[in-house]
């Protein structure tokens, strides 16, 4: 599997000829490196309607002074990206497999083919810190593209102004945007900027607004086409494990399955229950590795925690030895969970949910229900799940004997099925945000809360599981061992005593004037 790259990036159309200016003005900036120019030859790949273009992706061959190679670029948040290097090989007819199988959420299979041809030449600086050490780069380039097909083409040039902060020094990266900015360079998207010359401007109009007399199933199909491209838009960053990728892509999923479930009566049972037990069969998968990483992130600040105040000798254990135990142990589960989300995600399986999650909302199959207005429909549905929200929680003991999660059964526990209601009524709030705006908001925020303060419980109890699995062969580390679990011990008490007041917050009526 190619490893990924991250970079903190942005890029501006060049007002001018001038160099991208920055220098020891800048904060944490001591020296600028010497000027490197640079010469280099891309072509990008795609598929003939441009699919990864519309996603945001390039997939592009590098030749030249630049890094040789294949790169597969994924947008990110905001200003970060996440590159795929891959070896240079001998095709060029076609991107290699290993990298269309990681764009199969926008290409679908299709052979992705040359269709762009780029020029750049470009001079480089790096800024230095007081150490010397390169905390960014500056790239001032001229840029020259020319669209493959058909043959006889123009090109079209534009200067750009890039800066790239090495290190993730986001406050870096915003400081040389205001300067730029000053200056008169305007931020450039630069895979817009190439569709545009592949496939002209793009026209955009403005988008509709609801009212309450619009159909609540155009309401919710609206919400279930915005789920469906958030899911998509995570498929690739899924499959290189980017930071966070796997848990939004879950995220994801449990949207998609709560609006169905909460919407239920505006779709025919069948075709509506069927994607929902293959988009929970998905987030179960997804689950397994999202769980692998947050424990990993939980326990090893904790044992980190422990080995700052450990003293040589005490023969209580080493907790540095504990944590790469710990470390090895959860990486293993990781690396099981991960490689479980690709054959997942490779899967014809996966495909088919993908193919039949699109085809449901372009052609859905409704009941009368949906053609009703909005506002009388999806308001009382919402009601209705605020209501299993209330049922759930009175299924809680209220002195918290229920509060270990069954391993072979989460679904028993009753905080489990009261952090699913949870998630179902967001997921019904969200659709009705258009009809009632800020008031949907505050209530939704408020079962945020909610869910939150649940899944932390959850995590104490699968933390203190694990722990509790190590420490027959951990001799002396068993005191370290302990510690951490005596510090889960609290949480999940914290969390036990903060549910009340979540639930409270949640359930105020003030909240929820707007389902009447």
């Amino acid at each position: 599997m190619p490893s990924p790259r991250l970079a903190l990036t942005r890029t501006y159309l060049a007002p001018s000829a001038d160099e991208a200016p920055g220098g020891g003005e800048l904060p944490g900036v001591a020296d600028v490196g010497e000027r490197r120019q640079v010469r280099s030859e891309e072509t990008h790949y795609d598929t003939a309607d441009l699919a990864l273009a519309a996603a945001g992706a390039s997939v592009r061959r590098q030749t030249g002074d630049s890094p040789r190679g294949w790169v597969l670029e994924l947008p990110g948040r905001g200003p970060r990206t996440h590159q795929v290097r891959h070896a240079l090989g001998r095709a060029v007819r076609t991107a290699p497999a290993a990298l269309q199988r990681l764009t199969w959420a926008a290409a679908r299979g299709r052979t992705l083919g040359p269709v762009l041809q780029l020029t750049t030449d470009a001079v480089q600086r790096d800024l230095l810190d007081a150490d010397g050490v390169v905390v960014a780069r500056l790239t001032t380039r001229r840029v020259e593209a020319r669209p493959l097909v058909p043959e006889d083409s123009l090109a079209q040039t534009w200067g750009e102004w890039q800066a790239e902060v090495v290190d993730g020094r986001r406050d870096l990266l915003d400081a040389i945007s205001t300067a730029w900015e000053e200056r008169g360079a305007e931020e450039s998207d630069r895979t817009e900027q190439l569709r545009t010359v592949l496939d002209g401007p793009e026209e955009t109009g403005e988008p509709a607004g609801t009212a309450d007399g619009d159909s609540a199933g155009a309401l919710v199909l609206g919400q279930l086409a915005h789920d469906v491209s958030r899911l998509l838009a995570q498929d690739p960053l899924a499959r290189i494990d980017a930071p966070g990728a796997v848990r939004a892509l879950r995220s994801a999923t449990r949207r998609l399955g709560g609006v169905l479930r909460a919407c239920a009566p505006l779709f025919e049972d069948a075709p509506r229950d069927a994607l929902v037990a293959e988009l929970d069969w998905l987030t179960d998968v997804l689950t397994r590795a999202r769980d692998a990483e947050v424990l990993t992130e939980r326990l090893l600040a904790d044992l980190d925690e422990e080995a700052a105040g450990h003293v040589a000798g005490s023969g209580v254990g080493d907790p540095a030895a504990v944590a790469e135990r710990v470390r090895a142990l959860l990486g293993e589960r990781h690396a099981a969970a991960q490689a479980a989300v690709l054959q997942a995600l490779d899967s014809e399986r996966y495909r088919a949910l993908v193919s039949a999650l699109e085809a449901f909302v372009a052609d859905p199959a409704l009941t009368g229900e949906a053609s009703r207005a909005a506002r009388k429909v999806l308001l009382p549905l919402a009601a209705d799940a605020h209501r299993a929200v209330k049922n759930a929680q009175r299924d809680v003991d209220p002195d918290g004997e229920d509060a270990d999660v069954p391993a072979d059964d989460p679904a028993a526990d009753p905080l489990v099925r009261l952090r699913r209601a949870a998630e179902d009524a967001r997921a019904a709030a969200a659709v009705v945000v258009p009809l009632r705006g800020d008031e949907v908001e505050e209530y939704a925020d408020a079962l945020k809360e909610l869910v939150d303060v649940l899944v932390e419980h959850e995590e104490t109890v699968a933390a203190r599981a694990v722990l509790a699995g190590l420490v027959p062969e951990a001799g002396e580390g068993a005191f370290v061992l302990g510690r951490v679990h005596a510090l889960e011990e609290v949480r999940s008490a914290v969390a036990r005593h903060d549910l009340d007041e979540a639930w409270d917050t949640a359930n105020r009526k003030k909240l929820r004037k707007w389902m009447s």
